[in-house]
Order: C-alpha cells, then structure tokens, then sequence
C-alpha cells in the first residue's frame, strides 16, 4: 500500500516497461515493499533511501529505484540520507481514495474518448459512403448522356443517309423523266432545244436557241425470248431490216421455230412489215438508244 501510494504520481507502466522492468536482475517487486520500516544497521545508517538525481524523487529501495528508472527512463541515482517517512492510516485511506477515483475518472475519460472515436468513424463512414453515392449517381449520369448523345446521333446519321437515298431517287426518277422525253421528241423529229425553246412572244435574244443534238449511232438491247439480253451499236440510219439481220446471224446455230418479231417497249409498238423495217433506226425514234423485246 504504501508502495501504491508512494508512486501514484506515475504514469501507467506499459506491458514492454513491465516486461523490461522484469529482466532487470532484481527479485524484488514494487508489491513487495510493506509498509513496516526496515532496522538498519550502523554501517547502514548514513543511507535512508535513494534520490533520482534527474528529478529530484526518493525512492524507499533499488527495486523502486529500477521501476522509477523503466517508467520515467531516468538513469542517474544516488544514495540519500533522508528518510521516507511511513503514512498513517488516514493518510492511507485518502490517498487510496484519491487513487480510486483518479482510476474512475481515467477509466471514464477513456470510455468517452473511445465514445468519441467512435462517432468520429461512424461520421467518416458515413461521409464516405454518402460520396461513394455520389460518384456512382454522377457516373450513372454521364453514361446515360453518354448512350442518349449515342442514339441521337445514330438517328441523324439515319436520317442523314435516308435523305441522300431521297434525293438520288428524286434525281433518278428526273434523269429518267429526261431522257424519256429527250426519246419521244427524237422520234417526232424534234430536239429537245425546240420544244424547250423560248415562246414566240419573247425577244429571241433573251434566250438564244441551242443547236440541235445530232447522233450518229443508237445503242439497242433486245431481250429474247429465253430472257436473255443481247446489246449492239448500230448506226442511226442503219434500217430496221438490219437489226432482223442482226438477230437472225445471232441465233443461227439454234433458229427459232418462228421467225422473231421486233416489239418496243415504250411507247408499246411492234415494228414488224415491210414498211417498218425498210425505214430507219431514226426515223423509228431508237435513237441514240432503245430496249426492244424479240417474240
């Protein structure tokens, strides 16, 4: 007890210092020292106890001195004359008092600094995983303006290319129209020039007539009756009778049963006889080109 008392000012000895302070040769520990005064000798007398010339403490025996060593790390100890003198029962009593609540309140202090930690980790934890959602929303968020920037730019591309489709049907369809009437106006003997020309009653200067497109050749293809096709270039005066000739060196090695008769597919005509043929391939509107059924 009175080792108790005589120490309470020193901080909590670790379990390293108390296992250090257990190696230290000495059997003595600090419980071992009684309250009881010891009888010292006359060679003993001139040395009541020992002082840590660090700071200034006596200590009752080496076995304090060792442990006052371990906690406080001090080194320099000398012998010392003074005598520590015993508690008394009250003295005793408070001071164990006194030892007990300072226990109550470390103990105290510590649960609520573990209390206190404790929220600290909760509010970290809870922090985290407040920004943790956070970061997975804001992803979340660009992926889907991610993917709808995605799609609408898959649809403009569609539409893009729906559009070119469009227009190059249109511009089809115009260079058909075209060409077809650029044909029925050849085979009336007219150039396109003269039915597109300028009125009468316009000034001929505003709109000078283009000279009239001459062809020299026409390109025909006739589908047989097998459905295949065959195509030839013959010239623009060459006479219907020549593309009968044509046919006919054409299927030679197996001739039909029946001789093949020349039918036009727009406008619908067949041109067949002796007047037909003897006339030419101008004159017949298969020029500068033509697609003639054989039957």
């Amino acid at each position: 007890m009175d080792w108790l008392v005589s120490h309470v000012e020193d901080p909590d000895p670790t379990p390293e210092e108390l296992a250090a302070g257990g190696t230290g040769g000495s059997t003595a520990t600090p419980m071992d020292v009684s309250g009881e005064e010891e009888d010292f000798t006359a060679d003993q007398a001139t040395a009541q106890s020992l002082k840590c010339d660090d700071c200034g403490k006596l200590l009752r025996n080496p076995a304090a001195a060792e442990f006052h060593a371990v906690k406080s790390g001090h080194q320099n100890f000398s012998e010392s004359t003074d005598a520590i003198a015993p508690l008394t029962e009250e003295e005793k009593k408070a001071r164990l008092a006194d030892i007990q609540a300072r226990l109550v309140a470390k103990r105290e202090q510590k649960r609520l600094a573990e209390i206190e930690e404790n929220k600290s980790r909760e509010k970290v934890r809870r922090t985290t995983g407040k920004e943790m959602t956070e970061i997975k929303e804001k992803q979340k968020e660009k992926e889907m303006q991610k993917a709808f920037l995605e799609k609408k730019r898959e649809k403009e591309d569609d539409k893009r290319a729906k559009d070119k489709i469009r227009a190059q049907i249109e511009a089809d369809k115009k260079d058909r129209a075209r060409q077809a009437e650029e044909r029925k106006l050849i085979s009336k003997g007219l150039s396109t020039t003269q039915a597109g020309g300028p009125s009468a009653s316009e000034p001929a200067a505003a709109q000078p007539a283009a000279p009239a497109r001459s062809y020299n050749e026409t390109r025909l293809q006739i589908r047989l009756p097998d459905g295949t096709a065959v195509t030839e270039t013959f010239q623009a005066d060459d006479s219907l009778e020549k593309v009968y000739a044509f046919l006919k060196s054409k299927s030679a090695d197996n001739p039909p049963p029946v001789p093949y008769k020349l039918l036009q597919t727009f406008p619908r005509k067949l041109l067949d006889g002796p007047s037909e043929r003897a006339k030419s391939l101008k004159e017949l509107g298969l020029v500068p080109s033509a697609a003639l059924v054989a039957q």
